[in-house]
């Protein structure tokens, strides 16, 4: 018996401390199966650290914990970045006995400790907690029911400690946050039928539905006990409370899934009858203060939901609010609001959601000795019928001493009387008879920060339809004025027939900017100035759209001084020093503009066109013409700053280097000619000076028509278009016409010579051309180089080419001539193309060395070399060149004969690589027999013809030898090379797995750091 309790105690001790051994030793083993393992079925990122993941026999003895600190899963493809879940602490307890003895795994306990889970629902219905990946296509076999039967696991208990949840589900649209949320849960999944019992508590709830608040922050408690069958999935509540504030309400029936669709019988009241409950429902009622509010009043509040729901089934509905003469006092402030009484009815008995009936019989509240009385009737959510009555008299200054709000102060007296009955059908364009009126008077706002009020505010306007066609409506505001600081503000506007709206508007009088800003507190930017308008308008929509604007007599004038505008999205500023325009139903004539856009100074006059019709018609086209001048314009002061970079709007020529810009999209309709003149134009790296030509904006394009400037050491004329008609890849085609350009500034300047002419950084001098160009701009609006190409005439006027540059150095090298002189080029015409991420030439010459020399080839995008170059040498030179090469070719002594060397240029700039090309054949020397009989004549050729044929002969011996050793060294250097070449593979084979190795790692630290951010974030 003692030696049996030893091995007993044996194993024991061997489990336990391989509990604690085998998860440090084969960690890694551990993690990279559990990472293949994820790969397979999850697509996501999963991210967690097997040094944070526990196992210990202690914490709960006899049962086992296991824990896992800081991991997450974050999403892929359409949710890259987004954080689906991340858990700080996550504690497992299972119940060792039903591990090692028992068929049932027994749980009993999991604890998520600051869990935070983020469910994101796109348009098209995509989730992100959609990851699991399809295991494709599986083997139907039989199952042995009675073995799957035998293993089962229970839970006793479960808990969520100050978790965050939010559902964002952006198909219907509906949002759900819940912030600080605890929560308590048991019950024995084991068993077909048992009871869940649950405690929910969360400090925050916001509900938000097809943009409407309808729960801001709200406090919620939640306690329930669901009867769970999970053999029928039918839940039924047995004792449940929910706690909104201080609104709570209990549920009693059940809620079923026994197929596709959900069965329903709930139905819920308000556990308490006082109003202060609901009160507590009103944002920013719920405060500190809330104990303290003096309430009064009684409160019934019940309804129920029954039926079944799916795509083509609703359940009725019910909801009944009553309210009896309650009231509400804060404690520091002299007046209640009483007299407050409700009865509300919401009720659907089909299940039919255009068949639900909104019955408002009664709405009436006294704001102190201000009532509000309303009724209202709707039937139907599709085509609305209304019967509503609402009345108000309101003074505004009691109203402020109610609700009293610090630094305002408000006086007035506010009317409303509105009566409206019958349907509104959008298709049938009928709305209710209509009886409306509204008025402010002697109205009155001052805020402390600013002493200057808005007074005298008068306000007098009535709705009228006694037929419920929409073309007899009549509005109309007969009186409208205000005071600001001794100025004054009138208008009027009568409004009628809402199918062809007619109108008669007036307006007079001046504004001051600054001190309106300051009366409504606009703190997040800056507004100055005075704007003047003396202007009538009268007509009817029919004649804009037919543009018979001589029926539409409007007529005004507008001026503007000392404008000033400046925001968070604009903080160059905006100013306009003075302008002047004028109206007629046709144009808008701008007879003086004087303004500064930053720090660039702008002169506009002008008209435009077809206002009316741009105003009040969608896709309508405005036109206009303007004389646009500058002194000085600074491009750079409004380019977009990079992400990391500094946000100082101040930009010098010599330093843009932190700023880009972005694709900006022309409207369509918009069809501008601005005759432009500008003195100096500041553009990135560039200077433009004397800018002058038209630049027409049309069609979602901007073409620029002869638009000459200066810069670079040269003159340009531009003519050519800009178009957005698809914003993800704008277009550019261009005709350049340059003339006397450096050539070294074209480099340091435009991308596209550095790409496809990089030997411009070492010529010195300058250049004409006449070219055309397009291609495809990038979002940077940057060319995209591979997408350009274009063709056209290069004249360098004068220019010097370094010879000891790598390219010149290498070629002059090869063939034996001096690189130390200076490769002179003067009025060298080149033809060149683009195209296919190349730029070819055709065949030029040029002096090297004072030697005449042919070239033609191209350069890649990548800087790849592919030119052939022809070398006139002297007979002597290139026979001695030839025969140190293993060709012996001799012509006569004497002979002015000169010798083609051919030279291949490959390689890249960086690296080039000339090389000899073809040594002289036969066929060669044939030719350069015919060659010498026609110079010297047929005596010369009598005289050494024995010669030249010996010659020739053993020329074809020495080539036939060479080329078979040629072949052999051939052979062996490609030996060589593929040995090389395997072996750099082998190494970069290894270097490319050890950085995809530390890329990964990398990667997943990344994912860990920014799980931690999110509870470092929290804690905070």
């Amino acid at each position: 018996m003692k030696k049996f309790l030893m091995i007993v105690l044996a194993i024991i001790i061997v489990i336990v401390a391989a509990a604690f051994v085998i998860p440090i030793i084969f960690k890694d083993e551990i993690k990279a199966s559990i990472d293949s393992e994820l790969a397979k079925s999850v697509n996501a990122h999963v991210y967690f650290d097997v040094d944070k993941f526990g196992l210990s026999m202690f914490k709960n003895f006899p049962n086992i914990t296991a824990s896992m600190r800081d991991f997450g899963v974050i999403g892929k493809d359409e949710f890259e970045g987004e954080v689906l879940l991340a858990v700080h602490n996550l504690e497992v307890e299972v119940n060792l006995k039903s591990v090692l003895f028992d068929d049932q795994m027994r749980l009993k306990g999991i604890t998520l400790e600051q869990p935070i889970i983020n469910i994101l629902v796109l348009e098209n219905g995509k989730a992100n907690y959609d990851i699991a990946i399809s295991s494709g296509e599986t083997e139907t076999v039989e199952e042995d029911t009675t073995a799957a039967s035998d293993f089962s696991f229970g839970i006793d208990k479960w808990e969520i400690l100050n978790g965050q949840v939010v559902y964002d589900d952006r198909s219907m649209p509906f949002y759900l946050e819940l912030s600080g949320m605890n929560h308590v849960g048991g019950g024995d999944f084991s068993l077909d039928i048992f009871d869940l019992t649950t405690s929910t508590q969360v400090e925050k709830t916001t509900v938000t539905y097809d943009g409407i608040e309808y729960i801001s922050n709200k406090q919620v408690d939640l306690d329930a006990i669901l009867n769970m069958d999970m053999s029928e999935m039918k839940f039924t509540f047995k004792d449940n409370t929910a706690k909104v504030n201080d609104f709570t309400l209990q549920f009693d029936g059940f809620f079923a899934m026994p197929t596709d669709d959900y069965q329903m019988d709930i139905s819920f009241a308000s556990k308490k009858n006082d109003f202060k409950s609901i009160l507590s429902l009103v944002p920013g009622v719920f405060t500190e203060g809330f104990e303290s509010i003096k309430t009064n009043g009684e409160l019934q509040f019940s309804g129920f939901v029954k039926g079944t729901y799916n795509e083509t089934t609703m359940p009725t509905f019910n909801l009944a609010l009553k309210v009896d003469n309650a009231m509400f006092q804060y404690p520091d402030l002299p007046t209640a609001i009483s007299n407050i009484n409700m009865d509300l009815l919401v009720d659907n008995k089909d299940g039919v959601i255009d068949n639900t009936l909104v019955d408002l019989k009664k709405f009436h509240m006294e704001f102190g000795s201000n009532p509000i009385d309303a009724r209202l009737t709707l039937r139907g959510l599709t085509n609305y019928n209304i019967d509503t009555d609402i009345a108000a008299k309101l003074n505004l200054g009691e109203l402020a001493s109610m609700f009293p709000m610090e630094g305002l102060e408000m006086k007035g007296t506010y009317g409303l009387n509105l009566n409206a009955k019958g349907t509104y059908d959008s298709i049938k364009q009928i709305i209710p008879k209509i009886d409306a009126s509204m008025t402010l008077s002697d109205g009155y706002i001052k805020y402390a920060e600013y002493p200057i009020p808005m007074e005298n505010i008068n306000v007098s306007s009535t709705i009228k339809n006694e037929s419920g066609k929409m073309a007899e409506t009549y509005i109309d505001v007969d009186n409208f004025n205000l005071l600001v600081d001794g100025e004054k503000v009138e208008g009027s506007l009568a409004l009628e027939n809402l199918d062809n709206y007619t109108w008669d508007a007036k307006v007079n009088g001046t504004v001051d900017l600054e001190k309106i800003s300051k009366i409504l507190q606009l703190d997040d930017m800056t507004l100055k100035g005075k704007i003047s308008a003396n202007m009538t308008s009268k007509g009817k929509m029919s004649d804009v759209e037919a543009e018979r604007y001589g029926n539409i007599p409007t007529s005004g004038t507008t001026s503007i001084k000392d404008f000033y505008f400046e925001s968070a999205d604009l903080p160059q500023g905006f100013g306009i020093a003075t302008a002047d325009a004028s109206f007629n139903p046709q144009r808008i004539e701008i007879s003086r503009f004087d303004g500064k856009a930053g720090k660039s100074d702008i002169k506009v006059n002008g008209y435009v066109n077809n206002y009316l019709n741009y105003l009040f018609k969608p896709n309508e086209l405005l036109k206009g013409k303007m004389d646009f001048s500058s002194s000085k314009f600074d491009v750079n002061e409004w380019m977009v700053a990079e992400e990391g970079t500094s946000e100082d709007t101040e930009t010098s020529e010599s330093d843009t280097t932190s700023s880009e810009l972005e694709v900006v999209e022309i409207p369509k309709n918009i069809d501008f000619e601005l005759n432009s003149r500008i003195a100096q134009v500041l553009y990135d790296n560039m200077t433009l000076n004397d800018l002058h030509g038209n630049i027409i904006v049309r069609n979602g394009e901007v073409r620029m028509d002869k638009v000459n400037f200066n810069t670079l050491g040269g003159s340009f004329v531009m003519n050519g278009s800009y178009n957005t008609h698809d914003p993800d890849h704008p277009k550019f085609d261009f005709d350049l016409d340059m003339k006397n350009v450096s050539i070294k500034q074209s480099y340091a300047t435009f991308n596209t010579v550095q790409a496809f002419a990089p030997i411009a950084q070492i010529v010195n001098g300058s250049f004409s051309t006449k070219f055309k160009i397009d291609g495809e701009l990038g979002q940077d609006m940057m060319p995209v180089l591979s997408s350009i190409s274009g063709a056209g005439l290069i004249n360098i006027i004068q220019a010097a080419l370094e010879g000891n540059s790598q390219i010149v150095s290498g070629i002059t090298s090869l063939a034996k001539l001096d690189n130390s002189k200076t490769i002179a080029l003067k009025n060298l015409l080149l033809s060149t193309e683009i195209k296919d991420g190349k730029l070819s030439v055709d065949p030029f010459d040029i002096k090297l060395n004072d030697l005449n020399t042919n070239v033609t080839g191209n350069i890649g995008l990548d800087g790849s070399l592919d030119y052939n170059l022809e070398i006139e040498l002297p007979a002597n030179i290139a026979n001695q060149l030839t025969s140190s090469l293993g060709s012996v070719v001799s012509l006569p002594e004497g002979s002015n004969t000169f010798k083609k060397l051919p030279i291949h240029l490959g390689g890249t700039y960086l690296k080039p690589e000339p090389k000899l090309g073809q040594i002289i054949s036969k066929d060669e020397v044939k030719e350069q027999v015919t060659d010498a009989v026609k110079e010297k004549g047929l005596e010369l050729l009598t005289n050494n013809k024995d010669k030249i044929i010996k010659d020739s002969v053993v020329a074809s011996y020495v080539d036939s030898a060479r080329i078979q050793k040629e072949k052999e060294a051939l052979q062996a250097k490609k030996d060589s090379i593929a040995k090389a070449a395997k072996a750099k593979l082998e190494a970069e084979k290894k270097a490319a797995e050890d950085s995809i190795k530390k890329a990964i790692a990398a990667e997943k630290q990344k994912g860990l750091d920014k799980i931690k951010g999110l509870f470092k974030k929290k804690d905070n």
